[in-house]
């Protein structure tokens, strides 16, 4: 026990323990203590009192230790005495506890021989009890199988089926009792009454309907007999409906044999009609014999669908190629067969799910034929496609139109196809039909708009014909863009496991390559146009000029006839963004021949170079007046640049011929501000255009080589003049993004054969590498790769373009 201290004693220590000393605090510090006591040097002449007073504290600290040590002695000893008393006391307990026990256990066995012989009685009354019980559902169990005989016998079904459920029940208490003989027996004779009953009722079904399922015998007896299957169990249940179905359906497999005629695809409604007659019969006159929750009907239905899926696929197999028209007929009347079916039972549903399903249940024997409607339909496309070059030529054209008619008429039928298709099949089938629309979408392409281009290259460049190729140009884009969105609906129809195999990206990028094509056909037409004109320009004799006068007549032709067909395309043109693509490649390539005309027209006097320079700012303002006709807004600032730096080329030429000749430093200075290079062979040229002849040029070159070795400013060549082809006779120009309108580069942008002029796409993604080397070296690469880029910048702008639209639009599933 804890030790008990007096009062006094807590008192002192209470004292003791809440003393102010510094020393007993708990963290004391001696250092910091001392340094308090002396804080200097004089405070050490004190140590003594300090010492002193140490000392006595010291001895009163002791006394007062002694005093409590002699006063814990004290308590020492009363605690001890309290302890011997506590343990005596304890002592006593045990020695009652003992006592109690002892007599506990007499108590206990005098109850136990008191109550020995009632529980004896106790025990005989339980298994009396349990006896009796027995013996009375022994009883009850004997006189029930008695009276399922009996009921047999009479056939009286209803009662045979209620006593066979007791007996079943009372069985079950009889489990354990199986090794006793006379149980034994009593259950075999329970499972011979279940096959005579089951057999009974099976029998009745045989010979309670006619050959045509109508009945022979009272309903009333077969729904007994059904009470009697459902006691009986599952297996028992399924032979009865197995057994109605049967003799059901036994008319039907005699008279739809598959070698029979009224068998075949064109018969196929009859099938249909005959089981929706049975079922006719089955729910007016068949309803009250079964339980409804056993939905004969269905399984009727069910196995009729089996029956009729496996004649079918003899049919098909053993049956020459079916007429599409015949096919498609059976297919769709099949299809919406099992809709009905499907609507009849949609109620009839378990935890899992719906108790029947009809979905193609039939119509899956007709997807190994379905090759034969998609042979049909690419027939069909094929003869659309080379009718739509006779179409879109007798087209009316009233100034509306923006697509050709045969886009809308090629997609709507698309569309409809799409729709039939997915009634019949979503899988393989539904898969090859997607193939199909991605060969026929690149015949059109091919033959319908690249064809149109081929038909149209001899054609001479009118209004008509840069409007035909605006219209293809604009079906062109509507074309890539509903192929997007046809790909989108495609992918949500079909089954999951071709989802991803369906890709029409090698069609859009045929279609944005027909793009390019129509922009470098217009752009070539014009081009050829403006060809004629600049001849006029090459027989002005410009060396013989003598006054300067209005804009020459070729010019004011030129800026006529371009203006007014740049009014047609602006018109014409849909995406204002293709308008500003041509009128880039139209302005790089017509700079690119005015460059070469002014060559041509070599020699240049000062003043047919002063009226150059004026039809040259005529013709500049033509440009950039061009953007102007497809939109309220000026030309872009890229546009702008392109112009100015171009034309400046020119006018740089121009400006530098119309320098004197004499004096000859005069003139080279002049040649070094206007093109700023140390390069011969411009210096050259440019006073061949000057018409300075051969003889003559020796001294200006010896002049210039000499200047330039004075010159450490000048670059080695600025690029202005045309580059002379001396093995050709023609020029060509270090123009950076020029195009080249051959029929080459619309080979390696749009698949065009140049040597026949034929379409073919399937070729067109060769890159440019891939188009064999041509004299001038790096100058064709140069041009290859500018009509690669061309392609890539038409797809960039169309992409953007058509993102533009979906936002606009709200949705991306146009397709209809």
């Amino acid at each position: 026990m804890p030790l008990a201290l007096s009062p006094e004693l807590q008192a002192r220590l209470a004292k003791t323990m809440t003393t102010k000393s510094p020393i007993a605090a708990p963290d004391f510090d001696p250092i910091d203590y001392i340094n308090r006591l002396f804080p200097n040097e004089q405070c050490l002449a004190n140590v003594d009192p300090i010492l002193s007073k140490i000392q006595n504290k010291e001895q009163e600290m002791s006394r007062a230790a002694e005093r409590l040590t002699t006063l814990s002695f004290t308590q020492d000893s009363q605690g001890v005495e309290e302890l011997h008393e506590a343990k005596k006391a304890i002592s006593e307990l045990f020695a009652k506890v003992g006592e109690i026990k002892q007599k506990a256990a007499q108590s206990e066995s005098m109850v136990q021989d008191i109550t020995q012989d009632v529980k004896s009685l106790d025990c005989a009354k339980r298994h009396l009890t349990l006896s009796v019980t027995a013996l009375k559902r022994l009883q009850m169990l004997v006189t029930a199988v008695d009276q399922l005989e009996v009921m047999y016998k009479k056939k009286q079904y209803k009662d045979a089926a209620q006593l066979l459920q007791a007996a079943f029940q009372l069985l079950q208490h009889f489990d354990s009792y199986k090794g006793v003989s006379q149980i034994s027996q009593l259950s075999d004779h329970i499972f011979q009454l279940q096959r005579q009953l089951e057999s009974s009722i099976l029998h009745e079904f045989d010979n309670g309907f006619q050959s045509d399922g109508a009945l022979k015998t009272s309903s009333w007896i077969l729904h007994d007999a059904c009470l009697v299957a459902a006691v009986l169990g599952d297996k028992t249940k399924e032979k009865v409906i197995k057994r109605y179905v049967d003799l059901q359906l036994a008319g039907y497999r005699q008279i739809f044999r598959p070698q029979e005629e009224v068998s075949q695809l064109d018969n196929v409604s009859r099938r249909y009609a005959w089981l929706k007659r049975t079922l006719k019969t089955c729910d007016e006159s068949h309803a009250d014999i079964f339980p409804p929750e056993w939905c004969v009907s269905g399984r009727l239905c069910m196995t009729f669908c089996d029956i009729t899926r496996t004649d079918l696929k003899q049919v098909l197999a053993n049956s020459p190629e079916p007429d599409v028209k015949g096919l498609l007929k059976a297919l769709q009347l099949t299809i919406e067969f099992e809709a009905q079916l499907t609507k009849r039972y949609e109620k009839h549903r378990t935890p899992e799910g719906p108790l029947f399903n009809f979905e193609k249940v039939i119509s899956a024997s007709f997807q190994s034929c379905l090759w034969i409607y998609i042979n049909a339909e690419d027939r069909a496309l094929s003869e659309m496609i080379r009718n739509y070059v006779d179409s879109d030529a007798r087209v009316e054209d009233d100034g509306s139109m923006v697509v050709l008619p045969s886009s809308t008429d090629l997609f709507y039928f698309y569309r409809e196809t799409l729709v039939q298709c997915a009634r019949f099949s979503t899988g393989s089938s539904f898969y090859d039909l997607c193939q199909l629309f991605t060969k026929h979408l690149h015949s059109y392409c091919d033959t319908i708009l690249l064809g149109g281009l081929t038909r149209r290259s001899n054609d001479p460049t009118t209004a008509k014909k840069l409007r035909d190729t605006s219209l293809a140009l604009n079906t062109s884009d509507y074309c890539a863009m509903t192929t997007g969105q046809l790909e989108d609906k495609l992918k949500e129809k079909i089954d999951e496991e071709y989802s991803e195999r369906i890709n029409l990206d090698s069609v859009k990028e045929a279609f944005m390559r027909a793009v390019s094509a129509c922009i470098d056909d217009i752009v070539r037409s014009l081009e050829s146009l403006c060809d004629a004109k600049l001849q006029q320009m090459v027989r002005i004799p410009w060396g013989d000029m003598d006054t300067v006068g209005d804009q020459s007549d070729y010019v004011s032709q030129l800026q006529e006839d371009v203006r007014a067909l740049c009014t047609v395309l602006a018109k014409t043109i849909a995406n204002k963004r293709y308008y500003r693509t041509f009128l880039d490649r139209f302005a790089e390539a017509f700079i690119n021949r005015y460059l070469v005309q002014i060559y041509k027209c070599r020699p240049i006097s000062e003043i047919g170079a002063e009226q150059m320079l004026l039809d040259t700012h005529a013709i500049k303002t033509l440009l950039m007046d061009l953007p102007t006709l497809g939109s309220e807004t000026g030309p872009s600032a890229s546009f702008s640049r392109l112009i100015s730096r171009g034309m400046g080329r020119a006018e740089t030429i121009l400006k530098a011929v119309m320098t004197p000749a004499d004096p000859v430093e005069g003139f080279i200075e002049s040649y070094f501000v206007l093109f700023g290079d140390r390069h011969v062979g411009n210096f050259a040229k440019l006073m061949d255009i000057k018409g300075i002849k051969k003889p003559e040029q020796q001294p200006f070159l010896d002049v210039f080589q000499r200047r330039i070795m004075q010159r450490s400013d000048l670059a080695e060549d600025a690029r202005i003049l045309p580059e002379v082809d001396a093995s050709q006779n023609t020029t060509t120009t270090h123009l950076p993004h020029a195009i080249t309108t051959s029929l080459s580069s619309i080979a390696s942008t749009a698949g065009v054969n140049p040597n026949g002029l034929q379409f073919a796409p399937r070729l067109a993604s060769a890159s440019p590498t891939d188009v064999p080397s041509s004299p001038g070296g790096s100058r064709a690469t140069g041009r290859l790769n500018e009509n690669f880029r061309k392609l890539v910048m038409t797809g960039m702008a169309f992409r953007k373009d058509l993102q533009e639209r979906r936002e606009q639009a709200g949705s991306k599933d146009r397709f209809p």
